[in-house]
């Protein structure tokens, strides 16, 4: 036989047993026919012949058993076969298999969930040409750190090191403004420095992209903008884009699904201008650095912060008391999401183990009511594996319709949540449906139906079947191993359910916590949105000026707003600008001596229309012009920092790096604090207040107004007042004050709720496994419960007696689930809000609600059995 013929042959076999047994058949009765033609060629009589060759085909019978059984088909054969055994085993016990699967289903579903999230935000490389060599870089003075400033940048640039290479980028925080047609639309975007796309490894797929030539106004767009707008023609390349009323020309068409770190649809990418700085701040470049191979990243943040401290020193008087700091860019655009994920993840584990023990708990049931079954298969032949190998096949298929349900289940999931999640969780808008989730899904599935059928075929009695045989079901399953077995798992999904819903309750009591934090304004009736002016024809501090007062008065005719203010950054959460800062009688000669701070520009009324209280000293007003002197408004922390004898009206300060010709700032009120860049949860930092009359440079500020009427009512009434001033000049980033609150505390309140559905969901799965388990217990006790009624037994203590059984249980797995609880729950403690991770009440809480799901989960079985007449029961007996 050639090779070919073998392959084909044992192909043949595999796949089609059904020829390969007929082939066989046929080979075993020519050798018949060959033995009864020799036994008649040494004169053996036809029948005699006959005879002999047919105890030669017992021999025969033997080796055709064997061969199939040394076959590969043989295997796919026994798989089909155990597959249909399981198939039919499932349909003759709908119920149990309904429980199995919606068990698994509700376990792998959450997981698959979650574990997409993780992998879409956690595990995925980033789109970018070895992105493991990517960092992002910032400044740090002692335990402060902050974004780059143009001043850092240009000296990196002038300085740098061949060891890595340096871009930067500064994301408006509502994207350009697109001249069209129509009227301006918005589109996000970003301003990069021109080496930005080389340093991330991303080249256009059209044109040359950004020339050399500096300060030339260019423009890469996206893929989807190209194909949109210019209809995917090379023409496009040269051409003019408008874009925040300046006009640039397009010089590249970035890949489709790019985007600078951070970003999730950017469209549009502009060159920056390089303007040689006047000071060390402000700060608020985005620097990533690629740190070339053969170089540690320790290293580059020294060679970095030694060539630019020279430049620093002798431009700015910049003192070597800071240096830079690389942390990878994937840990950076994660941030403190990465702890949330990992937790719930293994919450959400945690759910798995509590099915897949609950799952094991009705397959223990099951399997002891099959043990008569299984004993009467074994005495026609079936051998131990062959058994086991039949329970485990129902346990995979199980397994593999809940991984089925699961992954529907996980798709719903994340649609649901999706909506939300995309303005919490970074990259999760890459997040797909795809074969791996599907896969996993089923693995997950699988995986834990073997898992969970493993457990009631090893607790098989192999050395008893027989004894079933003879006695019946009344021993089959009454045994003390069993029982224990149950109960032991019942335990541990107590225990687990105790661990999940003590993190749940801990946050959502942070949640609650953090709700009736003060933000230190009121947020009832405002409203606000962002303008920015170009540059074209909005070029000077006069023009400027100009279009803010008549927008402001157009506003109080238009919206009817009672008061109109501006800033330059708005609480909670949307600080623009944070500046470094020397108060007076600090040590001079470098720069930002005192620190660094919240650096805010407001217009008049804006403390009285955000309703953040004055503490001393006075308001902006009409008398704080460009040409007076001046003057700043500094919250609480900020005067309890400098000023401990309380006295901060009339001390002076300068912004920005020391220079002695420079005016003083003088202090004329302190305010409350009110948090900018930290949130709720963060807290207020020191703030400089000053006023926006005498910072007329500002071409981007919020305007907040406070008026009667919700947002589908303000908001085309503000649209129509700013097209009134400038019918190009678009409203950004509308919204309300308390959405704005809402949005800041997104993140915990995401948390909290998702951790909550899965504490319900271990708690649901908790709580049927004790009742599966307590029914079962009623089931088998029915005899002896019904001969102690007759007897004179109390309904109450039969009762009585299931509810001590299940409440055993119960004691024990708080006991153990408290214990685990404790030592898992201090991970939490970053994410709690004014919460102990070992709260008392919390403990309390959790073990009161689990007794009284135990007692109600015990009571349904035992008052039903209690109902039955004993009399019935004993005659059926």
């Amino acid at each position: 036989m050639s090779w070919f013929e073998g392959i084909r042959q044992r192909i043949n076999e595999a796949f089609r047993p059904g020829r390969a047994d007929r082939d066989l058949q046929d080979e075993l009765r020519d050798h018949l026919e060959r033995e009864i033609e020799r036994q008649l060629a040494e004169g053996v009589p036809i029948e005699d012949a006959r005879r002999r060759a047919l105890v030669r085909a017992g021999g025969l019978h033997q080796v055709r058993e064997a061969v199939r059984d040394e076959r590969p088909g043989r295997i796919v054969e026994d798989a089909i076969s155990d597959l249909r055994v399981a198939v039919r085993a499932a349909r003759r016990n709908p119920a149990f298999t309904l429980a199995v699967v919606v068990s698994l289903a509700l376990g792998v579903g959450g997981t698959t969930a979650v574990f997409s999230v993780v992998n879409a935000v956690l595990l995925r490389p980033l789109p970018y040409v070895q992105p493991d060599r990517l960092y992002m870089m910032r400044v740090w003075w002692n335990d402060f750190s902050s974004t780059l400033s143009p001043a850092d940048f240009v000296a990196l640039e002038e300085q740098g090191t061949d060891a890595a290479s340096v871009a930067a980028y500064f994301p408006p925080e509502d994207g350009f403004a697109m001249g069209t047609a129509e009227g301006p639309q918005l589109i996000d975007g970003s301003t990069v420095t021109a080496g930005l796309p080389g340093v991330l490894g991303v080249s256009p797929i059209v044109g040359a992209g950004f020339s050399s030539v500096p300060n030339a106004p260019e423009a890469l767009i996206g893929e989807t903008l190209w194909r949109e707008r210019y209809g995917a023609s090379p023409d496009a390349i040269g051409q003019p884009i408008v874009l925040d009323g300046d006009s640039y020309t397009v010089v590249g068409v970035m890949p489709a699904g790019f985007n600078i770190p951070g970003q999730r649809n950017g469209q549009a990418w502009l060159k920056a201008l390089t303007r040689q700085p006047t000071r060390r701040g402000p700060f608020y470049y985005i620097t990533v650095v690629r740190v070339k191979e053969g170089n540690s990243p320790d290293a580059v943040a020294a060679k970095l912060t030694s060539s630019a401290s020279a430049f620093l020193r002798e431009r700015f008087g910049v003192l070597p008391d800071w240096q830079y700091r690389l942390r990878p860019l994937r840990d950076t655009l994660v941030g403190d999401i990465r702890q949330s994920l990992l937790l719930l993840l293994g919450a959400m584990g945690l759910v798995l183990t509590i099915a897949v023990v609950n799952v094991a708990n009705l397959f223990l049931a099951r399997g002891s009511a099959r043990a008569r079954e299984i004993a009467v298969r074994a005495s026609l032949g079936a051998g131990r594996g062959r058994l086991a190998r039949h329970l485990l096949a129902e346990s995979a298929l199980l397994g593999a319709i809940g991984g089925s349900g699961g992954m529907v289940l996980a798709y719903l999931l994340l649609n649901l949540a999706g909506k939300e999640a995309v303005r919490v969780l970074p990259r999760v808008n890459e997040l797909r449906a795809d074969t791996g989730m599907a896969l996993f899904a089923l693995a997950c599935g699988v995986g834990a139906g073997l898992i969970a059928g493993i457990v009631p075929a090893i607790r098989v009695p192999w050395s008893r079947l027989a004894t079933f045989l003879r006695e019946g079901d009344r021993s089959a399953s009454s045994g003390p191993v069993h029982g224990r077995a149950r109960q032991a798992l019942v335990v541990a999904e107590i225990a687990l359910t105790v661990t999940v819903l003590t993190g749940a309750v801990l946050l959502a009591k942070s949640m609650m916590r953090l709700q009736d934090v003060n933000p230190g304004f009121r947020a009832d009736g405002l409203a606000s949105f962002r303008i920015t002016l170009p540059e074209n024809p909005y070029d000077n501090d006069e023009r400027r000026a100009a279009v803010i007062a008549a927008l402001e008065e157009q506003l109080r005719r238009d919206v009817n707003a009672s008061s109109v203010a501006f800033a330059f950054s708005l609480p909670p959460h949307l600080l623009v600008m944070s500046n470094n800062y020397t108060v007076e009688g600090a040590a001079v000669g470098s720069a930002g001596a005192s620190g660094v701070a919240e650096w805010n520009l407001v217009s008049d009324r804006y403390f009285s229309t955000m309703g953040i209280r004055l503490i001393e000293g006075r308001d902006f007003g009409s008398v704080d012009r460009a040409e007076s002197p001046s003057v700043a408004v500094v919250n609480e922390s900020f005067a309890r920092r400098h000023y401990s004898d309380g006295r901060a009206i009339g001390k002076r300060l300068k912004g920005g790096n020391w220079d002695p010709s420079d005016p003083w700032t003088t202090i004329v009120g302190v305010v409350s604090d009110v948090p900018y860049g930290k949130g709720l949860w963060g807290g207020a930092d020191m703030t400089v207040y000053r006023p926006h009359s005498q910072n007329r440079w500002v071409q981007a500020t919020y305007v907040i107004l406070k008026a009667p009427g919700d947002a589908s009512r303000i908001m085309p009434a503000v649209q129509q007042s700013v097209r009134k001033i400038d019918p190009n000049l678009p409203v950004r980033d509308f919204s309300m004050m308390s959405e704005r609150i809402h949005t800041s505390m997104l993140e915990p309140r995401l948390r909290s709720v998702i951790f909550t559905m899965i504490a319900a969901l271990a708690l649901a799965l908790s709580i049927t496994g004790i009742y599966g388990v307590m029914a079962y217990h009623v089931a088998q006790r029915r005899r002896e419960n019904a001969i102690r009624r007759a007897l004179g037994a109390r309904v109450a203590d039969v009762v009585g007696r299931t509810l001590a059984a299940g409440l055993r249980l119960t004691a024990a797995g708080l006991v153990l689930g408290t214990v685990g609880a404790l030592l898992l729950t201090r991970s939490l403690s970053s994410m709690l809000f004014h919460v102990s991770p070992r709260d008392p009440a919390t403990l309390v809480t959790v073990a009161v609600v689990l007794a009284g799901a135990s007692v109600l989960a015990c009571s349904v079985p035992a008052l039903r059995s209690s109902r039955v007449d004993p009399a019935s029961i004993l005659r059926d007996e």
